[in-house]
């Protein structure tokens, strides 16, 4: 069976029950839309991607005062950002395309070992995967030179496939009107744009063994499924 790299986070019980409950009620004959169960799941989403892709590496890694204010700084950035785009969405949307949405949910999550709890991640090409996994090698082994612009390269990509999904699948999947779509497209904007920041200006000023421990930490977001 072929198997495929997921950039991916462990969901809280919280973001799993919320999810399992709508994805079963748009497919069991739901009769009007959720727009506070939608907000209530892409809030809560929100809330545990920043913290798995900004939050936990900068506490892992030691990162100093300024550089944890960055990091901090940018994901508030990128909360309010997608708090406007999901309130202002969810409110718009039909019964049909909650129905849409809970598939694309759905889409997007699978379980963990034994069922035990579930990764929400989008797919990655194994190019990239093996970018990832070769760089943390190389930190492992004490090869530091390059590794900086070399981590930079890698989260910029993975900034860039997660729009992808996060955002721009379900944009297309729920068709927005205009209005909507110029809402969601100003909220990646502002999250590409806060997230390239801080990559740039925290990355290079890494130690080597923060360096290390961010190489080990996103490679270890990588999950086959």
């Amino acid at each position: 069976m072929t198997s495929t790299t997921y950039v991916a986070f462990r969901a809280s019980d919280r973001l799993h029950q919320l999810t399992d409950g709508f994805v079963h009620r748009m497919r069991d004959g739901a009769r009007e839309p959720e727009p506070r169960t939608v907000e209530r799941i892409m809030t809560t989403f929100i809330d545990e991607a920043l913290t798995a892709f900004f939050l936990t590496p900068a506490s892992y890694s030691g990162l100093g005062s300024t550089q944890r204010r960055l990091v901090g700084l940018a994901a508030d950035t990128i909360s309010k950002a997608s708090g406007v785009v999901i309130g202002r969405s969810a409110r718009k949307m039909d019964l049909a395309q909650n129905q849409a949405a809970a598939e694309y949910m759905d889409g997007i999550r699978f379980p963990g070992p034994r069922h035990a709890f579930w990764y929400v991640g989008f797919p990655i090409d194994e190019a990239l995967a093996s970018r990832g996994h070769g760089l943390a090698e190389r930190c492992q082994a004490g090869h530091f030179e390059g590794t900086r612009d070399d981590l930079m390269h890698y989260l910029r990509a993975i900034t860039d496939r997660s729009l992808e999904w996060y955002f721009n699948k379900p944009i297309d999947l729920l068709g927005f009107g205009p209005i909507l779509r110029k809402v969601a497209a100003v909220g990646v904007q502002t999250t590409r744009k806060a997230s390239y920041g801080v990559i740039g200006k925290v990355i290079p000023n890494l130690t080597d063994e923060q360096v290390l421990q961010s190489a080990l930490y996103y490679r270890d977001l990588q999950v086959r499924h």
